[in-house]
């Protein structure tokens, strides 16, 4: 009996593509596009470290990007391919399911492109800093864009997910309430497994010092505590230009020369003229480095927090409340 050919070719190949590709080339087609992902992904920070997890973080080695895809499809891959193996009553190919878990994944592409937007990037670094300080104040361009784009992933998301459930069921030869319900609680087993398999990779990426380029003279031995204070020096200087040649994309977008020496003005209109630097302090997070540079101006204390990105560039800069311990010596 021959196999009924679906009426619009278009829509099952974008919502059912294992109808005609499966095993081996569904396989191969899949890792290329996992490889795609996690290139891109790359480029814009953009991190799937769970079955369903997609958020852009900090700046990380390429080599954790490739293992988050790997990862995310291989536990959602074995854990599904045991669910078949419990509820299906026909046999199947563990090369249907291995291959077609990893094709299903292709959307993922057009979720990494979103995240390629500068304002975008910016945004999710001065969340996670202002996270850290309890103290919320954001660039309203930069959320605008970062809703945006959040809204614009979730079709991608969905698509991505269907496919996943296609692919169970096709490969598996399930249908129906059974299969659907199997595999919600699949997928959330994935999702723990997935997370509790890179939580050892990501506190290793978050554990390595951080490579300096060859461009930064302060940043040359890995003293962050001196390039945070050189880098205020230069605001103290007003050699706004120089502290902009510190700046990655996103902040040299967001923070031109202008606009930087209208914050610098609006800090000693407030606090006095500068008077000297109390200390620094600096902390890990994620692969990044939090510097608070903690000064006294005429008038009272201000913390000056310097955010410095895997390549040593300032991807973040916020004038904060200074730290107590340096202000009472």
């Amino acid at each position: 009996m021959n196999t009924p050919q679906p009426q619009n070719k278009t829509v099952t190949i974008l919502f059912n593509p294992f109808f005609y590709i499966a095993g081996v080339q569904a396989l191969f087609l899949g890792l290329i596009a996992i490889v795609i992902t996690s290139f891109i992904g790359s480029f814009g920070n953009a991190h799937f470290d769970g079955v369903l997890d997609t958020h852009v973080g900090a700046a990380a080695p390429l080599w954790l990007f490739f293992a988050e895809g790997l990862i995310d499809w291989l536990c959602l891959t074995i854990v599904l391919w045991v669910c078949g193996k419990i509820i299906s009553k026909t046999m199947f190919r563990a090369v249907d399911i291995i291959g077609t878990q990893a094709l299903a994944r292709w959307p993922a592409i057009f979720i990494s492109l979103l995240a390629l937007p500068p304002a975008f990037q910016h945004f999710s670094t001065e969340l996670l800093a202002q996270l850290q300080k309890g103290d919320f104040n954001f660039n309203v361009r930069h959320l605008s864009v970062f809703i945006m784009l959040v809204v614009a992933m979730l079709p991608f998301i969905v698509w991505m997910v269907r496919l996943m459930y296609k692919s169970f069921s096709v490969a598996c030869n399930v249908s129906g309430g059974k299969a659907i319900g199997t595999f919600i609680v699949g997928l959330l087993i994935a999702e723990i497994l997935s997370k509790a398999c890179l939580i050892p990779l990501i506190l290793e990426v978050r554990s390595q010092p951080m490579r300096a380029p060859s461009t930064a003279v302060a940043t040359a031995a890995n003293d962050f505590t001196k390039a945070g204070s050189d880098f205020v020096t230069l605001l103290q200087q007003q050699k706004f230009s120089d502290a902009i040649a510190h700046f990655d994309g996103a902040m040299t977008e967001a923070l031109p020369e202008p606009k930087l020496q209208r914050v610098w003005q609006d800090v000693t209109k407030e606090a006095g003229p500068f008077q000297k630097q109390l200390g620094t302090t600096v902390q890990n997070n994620w692969g990044s480095k939090l510097v608070l540079v903690t000064c006294q101006f005429e008038r009272k204390a201000v913390g000056i927090r310097v955010v410095y990105d895997s390549q040593q560039r300032v991807s973040g800069l916020w004038i904060v409340e200074p730290d107590p311990g340096l202000v009472s010596k």
